[in-house]
């Protein structure tokens, strides 16, 4: 047997074959690499958001304190209409510094965005109320 002929039959036999397992599991093991790096950028960006989001909540609820609700404590006037309107002014406040994209990816994500700031105004209310320790 001449060893070209060999070597040209364990080529075709073989490593061809070998040749296209591997190139499946090439293109799995890069599909699975691919996917890991989209979650992480999903993650990367719901995190962005969400934080923005908290942040913004948080700036509101202290700027409405500062200009609305500690005037009306003074005055003995922060009623339960006060409060509502003081919810509604922070509400208004969070929508006006969101962009119209971080509403809309928001609203993708969270579902009922407005549900979701107004309960996040109200927790946020409740720690700034909470003595600190």
């Amino acid at each position: 047997m001449d060893f070209n002929v060999f070597l040209s039959d364990l080529f075709t036999i073989v490593l061809i074959p070998l040749l296209g397992l591997a190139v499946k599991y090439f293109v799995q093991f890069v599909q699975v690499k691919s996917d890991e790096i989209q979650a992480t950028n999903k993650n990367k960006e719901y995190n962005k958001y969400i934080s923005m989001l908290e942040n913004t909540i948080t700036s509101a609820v202290i700027a409405t304190n500062q200009t609305y609700v500690d005037t009306l404590k003074e005055q003995g006037k922060f009623d339960k209409e006060a409060q509502t309107n003081a919810l509604m002014r922070t509400y208004e406040a969070v929508m006006t510094i969101l962009t119209e994209d971080a509403q809309k990816y928001l609203n993708e994500i969270i579902g009922d965005l407005r549900l979701y700031i107004i309960n996040g105004i109200e927790e946020r209310v409740h720690i700034e109320k909470t003595p600190k320790e």
